[in-house]
């Protein structure tokens, strides 16, 4: 008899990271001894049944960001009783496993220089979780998360585990540069010889530092005429990025694309990967971008720089901005640096390959349960 586990998100849809994570360990769980059932507000229930899981529509309160959070934790608290295990991504109150996506207070800090305000409702809600140690098990997808909420909110360092996101091997891997790599780079009218370094993010521009990727991209391209840009993302307001490559004198040497499902095929085309951010709780795009054997640049404050190893640590920077980030992507025009650097990325991501996190996973709701 399969075991039965609840996981509760209030999104669970889009190309989110931890939409596509829950999506994924749901079909490795799922195909061995668990039923899962996914609830949430909003969920893509064609990808979960794919997945083999059991998708819940959870009806959602329609004003406040803190009122929608409390109306969702309690009316998910209700509907996830009388399961063998409770996995919670970040809107619960109470669950067996907490998986937590984000670092709010760190992340404001690092981009604002000031506490982030009382009043927000994801760090509210942080805070009732983790001061009020409202799980049995905290997963956490990087040491950087670990070690923040360990250190802010005193949580028992025993109490957490951490498992890092995943990606598909099949998708992102170094061998399908020459099938995706050529057509991507045509889309964008690259032409040949010409060095492209991108940036792909889910959303949120300011966070993965894409001010300071522009503005050290046009240093770089006053020196390299030949080199361009793409950046990967949505955006709520892109009109100040738009103005400040027209500023900078490089609208014509950026293209802006919104994400798309097939998003591996942007990193086929690239030649370097940048990821600026200040502070950044894993960084998938980085994980990915390291499986396609891509040289990768990115700051010391984003989780997935901890799977970098050797000559790949000389472009994990302290500050991920100004001239140092400059110069690492300057040393990528180096057509040696980036062949030998790129060649590390498959080794340091194949420990994330989703099979083994829901191992990771699955092992941990094994010893919950015995």
């Amino acid at each position: 008899m399969k075991k039965r586990v609840a996981v509760a998100a209030r999104r669970v849809q889009g190309l989110s990271g931890a939409a596509r994570m829950i999506i994924e360990h749901a079909r490795r769980l799922a195909a061995s001894d668990w039923e899962v059932h996914v609830f949430a507000e909003k969920l893509d229930k064609q990808a979960l049944r794919e997945a083999g899981a059991v998708p819940h529509w959870v009806p959602a309160w329609p004003w406040g960001s803190w009122l929608k959070r409390r109306a969702f934790a309690a009316a998910a608290g209700g509907m996830t009783k009388g399961f063998d295990l409770v996995h919670g991504h970040g809107d619960l109150l109470d669950q067996d496993v907490l998986s937590l996506h984000n670092c709010v207070h760190a992340a404001h800090e690092s981009l604002y220089k000031r506490p982030l305000p009382e009043s927000d409702a994801v760090g509210r809600m942080h805070a009732l979780q983790l001061s009020g140690r409202r799980f049995r098990v905290l997963v956490a997808n990087s040491n950087l998360m670990k070690n923040d909420v360990v250190r802010r909110f005193g949580v028992p360092a025993e109490r957490v585990q951490v498992i890092h996101p995943g990606y598909d091997s099949c998708r992102f891997n170094a061998g399908s540069r020459e099938d995706f790599g050529a057509p991507m780079r045509a889309e964008l009218a690259v032409k040949p010889g010409e060095l492209l370094f991108g940036l792909v993010t889910s959303g949120d521009f300011e966070k993965r530092g894409l001010k300071p990727f522009l503005r050290a991209f046009a240093a770089l391209a006053r020196k390299i005429p030949g080199a361009r840009a793409v950046v990967v993302g949505k955006e709520s307001r892109p009109g100040p990025y738009l103005a400040l490559a027209r500023e900078l004198g490089i609208a014509d040497r950026v293209v802006f694309r919104e994400p798309v499902a097939d998003v591996w095929r942007f990193y086929h085309a690239l030649d370097v990967y940048v990821h600026p951010a200040k502070w950044e709780e894993f960084g998938m795009s980085v994980l990915e971008a390291l499986a396609c054997g891509l040289p990768v640049i990115t700051g010391a404050s984003v989780g997935a720089a901890e799977l970098l190893k050797g000559e790949q640590r000389e472009f994990v920077l302290a500050d991920p901005s100004g001239e140092a980030l400059e110069n690492g992507m300057l040393a990528f025009a180096d057509p040696s640096l980036r062949a030998r650097v790129g060649a590390l990325g498959p080794a340091a991501a194949l420990p994330c390959v989703w099979d083994r996190g829901a191992s990771a996973l699955r092992a941990l709701y094994e010893s919950l349960i015995r």
